[in-house]
This record gives structure tokens, C-alpha cells and sequence, in this order.
């Protein structure tokens, strides 16, 4: 039988995990978004990376995802990818231009994922580690787009990063998991 539903499921622990109060600052927020990744190779339950989206004017968290690529069976189930779409729902639109909004991301956006941030209406990006920092694991992050920074300011989009990139870049050490967007599959 063909899908014709799309089914992304995080992790059960994640909603534990976000009962507690979102971070204040722009540091506590990477901060929490890179344990969230430690979090998901230490339960060995996705891929080395975490995204989650803030209201700037609150700081309230509207979501946050891990990446799930292997148990959702999805090579879209990026933690950014899923972390912006669950922050469109509990909003209610299929866009967050309305409410001023940041994506945290433990590392900058793949090709893919730098599509979905053009196009999902944040009006930040703030990530930890590098292309190089990902791809040095094995990871493929796609076609370059060298000007990928200026792309995304021309388009009103704040690119900040990388911060805390030493934390990021053990974060990424640690992984032990398959790297399954690789070539060597």
C-alpha cells in the first residue's frame, strides 16, 4: 500500500524534557538546544542535532525537535525541518512571519534545511557548529551555498553563528550512530 500520510514522531523523553522553563537568554537557548542533541545520542534515539523555535519577544519556547531521520523512516526529519513545523502548529499557521521568532539550531542549515528556513517565516537563525565542523563526522550537507548567509539577511532573516561551537563540535564527537545521508550507505 502507498503512504499518503506523513508521520514524524520525537522521542518520548522530549516532552519530559520540555516541562522545563525555556532558557532567557540567546546562550541559554543554544545551551539547551545542544543538550537536546547530547540528549539524543546519549538515548541513541536520532541523529547529533537539535532545533528549537523561540518567540523574541517572550523567549517562550514554541517548539523543539531532534533530529529522527532513521526511526521516522524520513530523510526529512531534520530537527530543523521538524522543529519549524511544530512551532507553525502550536501557532495555528502555516508561517511564522506573524510572531517574531528564532530557530536555535545545533548546527548551521544543510541545503535542505537552509530551504525550509528561507521560506518558514523566522526572523533569526542562531546555530553552534559549521558545515565543516558536521561534514567532518561524514555527514553530507548538500550542494554549497557560500553566500547562504547574505541570502538569508537579504530576506530579513539575522544569521548568528557559530556560538558556543567547542560545546557544538563535542556534541558532534560523541556521535557513534550511522551517518545516513553519507555515500557510503
Amino acid at each position: 500500500m502507498i503512504a499518503t500520510e506523513i508521520h514524524l514522531r520525537q522521542p518520548d523523553w522530549l516532552s519530559d524534557w520540555l516541562q522545563q522553563p525555556a532558557p532567557d537568554s540567546e546562550r541559554g537557548r543554544l545551551g539547551e538546544v545542544l543538550a537536546l542533541a547530547g540528549e539524543n545520542i546519549r538515548r541513541n534515539s536520532g541523529g547529533p542535532f537539535a532545533a528549537a523555535v523561540y518567540a523574541l519577544d517572550t523567549g517562550e519556547r514554541l517548539s523543539a525537535a531532534v533530529n529522527t531521520v532513521v526511526s521516522n523512516h524520513c530523510a526529512a526529519a531534520h530537527a530543523e525541518l521538524q522543529a519549524l513545523s511544530l512551532a507553525q502548529q502550536t501557532l495555528g499557521n502555516h508561517t511564522l512571519a506573524g510572531r517574531a521568532c528564532v530557530l536555535v539550531s545545533s548546527s548551521a542549515p544543510c541545503t535542505m534545511c537552509l530551504g525550509a528556513i528561507a521560506w518558514s517565516g523566522v526572523q533569526a537563525l542562531v546555530f553552534a557548529t559549521t558545515r565543516a565542523d558536521v561534514e567532518k563526522i561524514g555527514f553530507d550537507e548538500g550542494p554549497k551555498t557560500p553566500a547562504w548567509r547574505r541570502q538569508l539577511q537579504q530576506r530579513g532573516i539575522s544569521v548568528r553563528g557559530p556560538l558556543l561551537q567547542r560545546q557544538g563540535q563535542a556534541v558532534l564527537a560523541g556521535y557513534r550512530g550511522p551517518v545516513y545521508n553519507g555515500h557510503n550507505l
